[in-house]
């Protein structure tokens, strides 16, 4: 018990300070000084890769890529097949030429590569766009039986009472 004097304690203090002062310069260097140390051998490797060309000339070697891009994009489009559109035609000046139509590939029975067999649900059906207007109707009506059947005060009051606690609720 003898040990504990004010120059013990003011030495603990310090130590602690000097380690908060240390952790706080810590703190700094690897979130400022690290950062800006790294954007900055960036920028040298990019001004040395770059010496002896001008910012145009830049420009102009990225325009020139984004045009070979965009060439290379439309021959890819005119390469490819014309659409062939089965069904009905809309057009008045189509309806008095016949419609060609293509026949429909015919079915596989191959099994698609699937990893998880468990997901597939072997019961699906794929519905109509009558099945689905259908459906649509149904699910609004029902919601809309619901949200007639809700009083917006009795709900309000209903808050009230649960958020409150029953605690003056009533106004």
């Amino acid at each position: 018990m003898n040990n504990i004097n004010i120059r013990n304690v003011l030495l603990v203090i310090g130590a602690i300070v000097l380690v908060v002062l240390g952790m706080n310069v810590l703190s700094t260097f690897i979130g400022a000084i690290i950062p800006i140390f790294i954007t900055g051998v960036v920028a040298f490797i990019l001004g040395r890769v770059t010496a002896g060309r001008s910012v145009g000339a830049l420009f102009r070697t990225a325009q020139t890529a984004g045009s070979t891009v965009m060439a290379a994009a439309s021959r890819m489009v005119e390469e490819k097949p014309p659409v062939v559109v089965q069904g009905k035609v809309n057009a008045p000046a189509a309806a008095s030429q016949p419609v060609e139509q293509a026949a429909p590939p015919p079915p596989t029975k191959e099994e698609p590569q699937v990893k998880n067999r468990e997901l597939l649900d072997e019961d699906f059906e794929v519905k109509t766009p009558e099945q689905i207007a259908a459906e649509s109707k149904r699910l609004e009506a029902e919601a809309s039986q619901k949200a007639a059947a809700l009083d917006p005060k009795a709900l309000i009051e209903e808050r009230k009472k649960r958020l409150l606690g029953n605690q003056g609720g009533e106004s």
